[in-house]
């Protein structure tokens, strides 16, 4: 996978598994993200393993849209990750890292693109008109910075 496009990242006083339990859980993405209103789970429960897929609901303005989602990598404690497409064209892949540090973790979110040729092309300029979202990687910068500074209060506070 190449750089990410954005790349976000903070400390956490929670123990890297636990900030890990809470992430994987993507049903729970809602209560973090001004943007993702949360998953269905497609067969299977948690915890989620690669090859696992799941629906993302998702909400930038009026319109809400669906994206199935396939986790490429999950590793307690270390890593969660999952490639993102919409009616079969590659989106993105969104990982997320996690580093233990003194008195916590630091949980780094990241965002690849992974629109490519035709298809990408089209949906990039079709896709402000479905969500609403004109510079994909500046909203996904401050999206995922408000969903880091929402997931450290939660898990802070117990949630």
């Amino acid at each position: 996978m190449t750089r990410p496009a954005v790349a976000e990242r903070l400390t956490v006083e929670v123990p890297p598994e636990t900030a890990w339990a809470a992430v994987s859980d993507v049903r729970r993405m809602g209560e973090w993200s001004p943007e993702c209103r949360g998953a269905w789970l497609l067969g299977g429960g948690l915890p989620l393993r690669p090859g696992a897929r799941f629906l993302g609901r998702n909400r930038a303005s009026w319109l809400p849209w669906v994206t199935l989602c396939r986790v490429v990598a999950a590793v307690p404690g270390e890593v969660f990750a999952f490639d993102v497409s919409f009616f079969g064209v590659p989106l993105s892949r969104w990982s997320y890292r996690f580093t233990a540090v003194p008195g916590g973790c630091e949980v780094t979110e990241e965002w690849h693109d992974r629109r490519r040729g035709l298809p990408g092309r089209l949906l990039t300029a079709t896709a402000p008109l479905l969500t609403g979202v004109v510079r994909r990687r500046d909203r996904n910068r401050l999206t995922s910075r408000a969903t880091l500074v929402a997931l450290r209060t939660a898990l802070e506070a117990g949630r």
